[in-house]
């Protein structure tokens, strides 16, 4: 989200697959280093705190630091991630089988073999 919208600050609350909670901003910022007319460099910044210091942030007004439920499951990178039913998923996750049938689609981009449905 931080390059869909550069200069802004973006705040969540993520989860982890052994379930430690953090709270995230990420922004997107732009560099110029050439001459005029060289294209800038975007770049995304992000910064995270453990859900138990989120509440000495002024990112966390307004959030429900309490309700595990309300976080964004997320994992350590696509490649290792233990969550084989993630729709973000960017690339097949190594040693893991892909269910392929051309006769249905998913809505999961890497379908595993036994993942939950």
């Amino acid at each position: 989200e931080a390059f869909a919208a550069p200069g802004r600050i973006h705040v969540q609350i993520a989860a982890m697959p052994d379930g430690q909670r953090h709270l995230w901003t990420a922004r997107a910022v732009t560099r110029h280093r050439g001459g005029w007319g060289e294209p800038g460099k975007t770049f995304a910044i992000g910064l995270g705190c453990e859900i138990r210091h989120a509440g000495r942030l002024v990112y966390s007004d307004g959030l429900d630091l309490d309700n595990a439920s309300a976080a964004t499951p997320i994992g350590m990178g696509c490649r290792i991630c233990e969550r084989l039913d993630c729709p973000q998923r960017a690339v097949p996750p190594l040693g893991q089988p892909l269910a392929i049938d051309e006769n249905s689609s998913t809505f999961v981009p890497y379908p595993v073999k036994g993942a939950p449905e």
